[in-house]
């Protein structure tokens, strides 16, 4: 039997219903959802996703809460958090301690960089970066692994993911993440500290811990938002730990640098020991596009960079790629 040709006309009217069929759909989910399914900027995450992990920025209904709703409730929330098992004595005397070891670290913020004003530490950096204004929010996840400490050779680890800008030539951020260090450093070696920084605030203010642990093994779920809304103090933000609010404040930009990063230390004289694999993984970033909500992949409008940097102690790896099982890069980093 020969199949059948359609004429012109009838031709016509089935492109037309499919086109609509397809058109239509698209339309609505990018009307009703910042997860809409296409966008020149990236890959939309889902409003489902969305409610599950940033549960703060919905009302009961699931619908997102207005900029400036957001910035009214971040105002409301507690100053500092601490999680099981710390109190604010205990929180004091651990930041005191990361706030002495600061000395050591270099923190880069776009092209502009916090130069370490001791030379008795050698650091390296493996990590990924964005250094675009477009981004007031990460949310993903931080495994630290093993994070291996020596005194006589990897012993200081910050495994922390930022967001901040260069103003008037100084570097302004926010981050969160964990700290381990050996002895050398005044540390315990078995324990982990989940630490927050603030750098527009006094510096005996800057560090705080809410947390310690003795377990890397689990991934732990971090978030850094800022509103667009100002107060009169700037720039509302929180920080989220295992979906905790942990910190909250101001800054004074809403559009940022973002970062995941593993910065690595060793005394001046030593060499790195190895360390086991750490990464970051499935993270999405709030942004200044539309839909703001975007998956930190290779499809983003935004070139991601490598930060892999090393030192007379010796370097270490980094790899990052998007598994099969995920959206976005898993950033892993290890010195062999």
């Amino acid at each position: 039997m020969k199949p059948k040709v359609l004429s012109g006309i009838s031709v016509l009217i089935v492109t037309l219903l499919i086109v609509g069929a397809i058109f239509v759909p698209a339309v609505s989910a990018n009307e009703n959802s910042p997860g809409g399914t296409n966008s020149p900027c990236g890959d939309p995450v889902s409003r489902s996703v969305e409610l599950e992990r940033s549960p703060f920025l919905f009302d009961d209904g699931g619908d997102r809460l207005s900029d400036k709703e957001i910035s009214q409730m971040i105002e409301e929330m507690p100053k500092i958090t601490y999680l099981d098992g710390m109190n604010e004595n205990r929180s004091k005397e651990l930041s005191e301690g990361l706030t002495r070891l600061h000395k050591y670290r270099s923190v880069r913020v776009g092209g502009s960089l916090e130069v370490s004003s001791q030379s008795t530490s050698l650091q390296a950096d493996s990590g990924i970066r964005i250094d675009e204004h477009h981004y007031q929010g990460i949310n993903g996840y931080n495994h630290p692994g093993n994070l291996e400490v020596s005194s006589s050779g990897t012993a200081l680890h910050y495994l922390t993911s930022h967001i901040g800008k260069e103003l008037n030539g100084v570097p302004t951020w926010i981050e969160v993440g964990v700290a381990k260090n050996s002895e050398a450093f005044g540390g315990d070696p078995s324990e982990y500290t989940v630490f927050t920084y603030d750098s527009t605030v006094p510096e005996n203010e800057r560090y705080i811990v809410h947390q310690t642990f003795t377990s890397g093994s689990a991934d732990y779920f971090f978030e850094i938002y800022i509103s667009t809304v100002q107060a009169a103090e700037g720039y509302p933000y929180m920080l989220l730990w295992q979906g905790e609010v942990i910190r909250t404040g101001h800054v004074p930009f809403c559009f940022g640098d973002v970062d995941e990063n593993h910065e690595f230390f060793a005394l001046n004289g030593n060499t790195f020991t190895p360390v086991s694999e750490a990464y970051f993984w499935d993270s999405y970033l709030t942004t200044s596009y539309s839909p703001i909500t975007l998956w930190w992949n290779n499809n983003l409008q935004d070139s991601t960079v490598s930060h892999l940097v090393g030192c007379s102690a010796g370097a270490p790896e980094l790899e990052y790629s998007i598994p099969w099982w995920s959206k976005a890069y898993r950033v892993r980093s290890w010195i062999a």
